[in-house]
């Protein structure tokens, strides 16, 4: 009898391991993403051919083991990518031993991405903050906004003065992201720096509208790209990134044209000194300049982050000329009676009016506040003019607030 039982139990801890070997198996398969719960060890898919636009981005990261195949044989390149697979794309990519011990209420310590969302949450670029409820959606397709906030903040864990970039733009009143959902809407404004970071830094880009869609979701076949330029990003500081350095440098002091063009500050302020302070435009209004914008047009082609902003390479006097800068003043001004665009401008002291309007191309793509023709009395106006401003040794450009206070740029001789 004794050897009959022993038999018996035998025969059930075979039964109970086929049993648990099955489930090991089944679970993966029935998981939502087979892709990252059975990674297939492929550099090439059959729905990626050698024509396809993402080709040697998808091989790379492929090859890189970052982003793998499904077992079907194909990489699925125009399937959204969801919280739990990009967790898990940028945690291979860290390879940190790291783990946090947050417990969200959808995420169990079993979820196939639970430890890639843990290093994430240690690394810093999955914040807990972004996620109500305590709820992480690991199955939620990745907004273009949210995947902006993970990629700086895994620049900010790689190089702190990443981190002080989103600070910086984040605090300031005066930072300004040349995309129209800037003036236009449709962005959630905490998301403004990170998405600064990722335009600065050449990780993310618009599209052919200019828009930056950061409602929008990202395709399989875009991550690969973004993943391979991430890592050529963390290599680099900041300082690397001309337009991660104009927009630190509006943020700062609400100009990007120490970084952007042959102007240097010598003897006294630049714009900080007078932003916001009023300018009296006799027997006009008052005025005060908030912003002033230059794109460099003296090559041969326009260059810096907000050239597509405000500059179309239009009629004279916008086009490209190796003698001037283009330079976008924002203004608010407050008239003390009825008066055109053309009477402020008549007799004002420079760098306080213009009678030069933006392209209505750009103003119609990017919703660029633009002057009335009449300004009224009592109202108060905030918008955007252009001037031109020589590119010449010796070339000083100024203007005085009514206490006295001054900006002042010149090309040094």
């Amino acid at each position: 009898m004794l050897h009959k039982k022993s038999s018996n139990n035998n025969l059930m801890i075979k039964a109970l391991a086929t049993s648990v070997m099955t489930a090991a198996i089944v679970i993966p398969i029935a998981t939502e993403n087979v892709q990252a719960a059975a990674p297939v060890s492929k550099t090439t898919f059959k729905d990626v051919p050698k024509s396809h636009w993402a080709y040697k981005s998808i091989k790379q990261v492929a090859e890189k083991g970052l982003v793998t195949g499904y077992e079907d044989g194909t990489y699925k390149p125009s399937a959204q990518v969801t919280r739990a697979e990009f967790a898990t794309f940028l945690a291979r990519v860290f390879e940190s031993n790291e783990r946090a011990t947050v417990s969200f209420n959808d995420v169990s310590d079993t979820h196939w991405a639970n430890e890639a969302i843990q290093e994430g949450l240690a690394v810093g670029f999955i914040q807990t903050s972004d996620y109500a409820n305590n709820k992480f959606e690991p199955n939620k397709p990745m907004t273009r906004g949210e995947m902006s906030r993970w990629l700086a903040n895994g620049l900010a864990h790689a190089n702190a003065d990443y981190g002080k970039a989103i600070e910086e733009m984040a605090n300031s009143s005066l930072t300004l992201i040349p995309i129209p959902e800037f003036y236009g809407g449709g962005v959630n404004k905490k998301d403004l720096p990170y998405i600064g970071v990722a335009l600065g830094t050449g990780l993310l880009s618009g599209y052919e509208d200019f828009t930056f869609k950061p409602n929008g979701n990202t395709t399989r076949a875009e991550v690969a790209t973004i993943l391979i330029r991430f890592m050529d990003v963390m290599k680099k500081t900041p300082s690397n990134f001309t337009g991660l350095k104009e927009l630190r440098e509006v943020a700062g002091t609400g100009t990007n044209i120490l970084t952007i063009s042959n102007f240097k500050k010598t003897k006294y302020t630049g714009y900080e000194g007078v932003l916001g302070k009023t300018h009296t435009h006799m027997n006009k209004g008052v005025a005060t300049i908030e912003r002033a914008i230059v794109v460099d047009t003296t090559g041969s082609k326009a260059q810096g982050i907000y050239k597509d902003m405000f500059f179309n390479g239009g009629a004279e006097p916008y086009k490209l000329n190796k003698d001037v800068y283009l330079v976008f003043h924002e203004y608010t001004l407050a008239p003390i009676r009825d008066v055109s665009l053309n009477g402020i401008a008549d007799g004002a002291l420079e760098g306080y009016s213009s009678t030069f309007i933006i392209d209505k191309d750009k103003i119609d793509q990017f919703k660029i506040p633009t002057p009335e023709n009449i300004f009224k009395k009592g109202e108060k106006y905030r918008y955007w003019v252009s001037n031109l401003i020589n590119n010449s040794s010796g070339t000083i450009i100024k203007g005085r607030t009514d206490d006295n206070s001054l900006y002042y740029y010149e090309i040094p001789q």
